[in-house]
């Protein structure tokens, strides 16, 4: 952790953490998001200067996730450590994993029967590289939390997406380059059986291959009727990583492709329940600074504005954001821009929406 962002820790009172009422609803969708998103030097702390809407319930925590009733938040406290989760009601934070012996986890997300899923490796790689690309396994847990996870059998790449309707997940697997083939990633469906109190990953379905960009479910389209996701293009692009914003038809196969500027990282996140909308984490450089934007999932009208405008502090950044089930709140990660590895955050804020956001 930074010593900029460890000073600030220790000066949160714990009110401040607890605090459950709501803070006056004035996000909004802001202006068209330009071609260039530069780093400012406004003084001050982002944490301890939070706008109205907005307010931080977990001084640590990263990758947040609500649960089918949008009544709790699932978070991993760091990487490859313990999933929390907060009470939205009492504002207590419990650990999800501390009973069962684990390397460490990723991701944590809720399944509709109230079970979770887990991502992390069984055994670590010799770099972080190799950890993350060719290590991150699907692991089930029980809804009590009393049994230790239980692995499924595939290894993931990036994340998954869950559907809210049944126990339908997504995932992506990567096949590195060989034989004169190229790199290519495969989207998957399948549904995680339970029975007994274990489970078992069954009718495994072959979605889409691509060999363009490297590809990671998100979310499912409503309906379960496809699959909302990021596109990467390792090496590419003014800052190394090339991003798009795409989805597939699971009935056709077909995919669309939703147009952000060419200048920008934009890495599609939590899509709004009505299926119209999505969260992008927007940026110049995401080393230095990321904020979040709204784009309209409409390929021939892309609306795209900025909701946030963290980086006129300079180094710091929102990320992973998700939207509750009702559409009426947000929850992000919020951190130091210089951090080594994706998806690290060092606390969980809420964003409450305006009404018609």
């Amino acid at each position: 952790m930074t010593m900029k962002v460890s000073r600030v820790l220790a000066a949160m009172a714990v009110p401040m953490l607890l605090s459950s009422a709501l803070s006056a609803q004035t996000f909004t969708r802001g202006e068209p998001v330009p071609a260039t998103l530069p780093l400012g030097n406004k003084p001050g702390n982002p944490i301890l200067d939070m706008p109205p809407g907005q307010r931080l319930i977990s001084a640590f925590g990263e990758r947040p996730v609500f649960s089918p009733k949008g009544d709790k938040l699932a978070f991993i406290g760091k990487s490859y450590g313990d999933a929390f989760e907060y009470d939205m009601a009492t504002g207590q934070i419990r650990k999800l994993t501390g009973h069962a012996p684990s390397e460490g986890f990723l991701r944590v997300h809720y399944m509709a029967d109230g079970s979770f899923a887990l991502l992390g490796p069984r055994i670590p790689g010799k770099t972080r590289e190799e950890t993350r690309f060719s290590r991150i396994e699907l692991f089930w847990m029980d809804p009590s939390t009393t049994r230790a996870p239980v692995p499924l059998g595939v290894t993931i790449f990036e994340g998954i997406a869950t559907s809210p309707r049944s126990n339908l997940i997504a995932w992506s697997e990567m096949r590195p380059a060989a034989a004169g083939k190229p790199a290519a990633t495969t989207v998957y469906t399948g549904r995680i059986a339970v029975q007994d109190g274990t489970a078992k990953l069954e009718d495994k379905q072959e979605i889409v291959t691509t060999t363009d960009c490297f590809v990671e479910a998100q979310d499912f389209l409503p309906g379960d009727k496809g699959l909302l996701m990021p596109c990467y293009g390792y090496g590419k692009g003014p800052t190394g990583v090339e991003t798009q914003v795409i989805s597939v038809d699971f009935d056709t196969k077909e995919i669309t492709r939703y147009p952000t500027p060419a200048t920008l990282y934009g890495e599609v996140e939590g899509i709004f329940p009505d299926g119209r909308r999505a969260l992008v984490e927007c940026a110049q450089d995401r080393a230095k600074g990321m904020d979040l934007c709204i784009l309209d999932l409409d390929p021939r009208k892309p609306r795209y504005t900025r909701m946030t405008d963290i980086v006129q502090y300079g180094g710091w950044k929102y990320g992973n954001p998700v939207v509750r089930p009702d559409g009426r709140m947000i929850a992000a990660q919020v951190g130091s821009a210089d951090v080594i590895d994706a998806g690290v955050g060092q606390g969980i804020v809420l964003m409450d929406l305006a009404p018609g956001f």
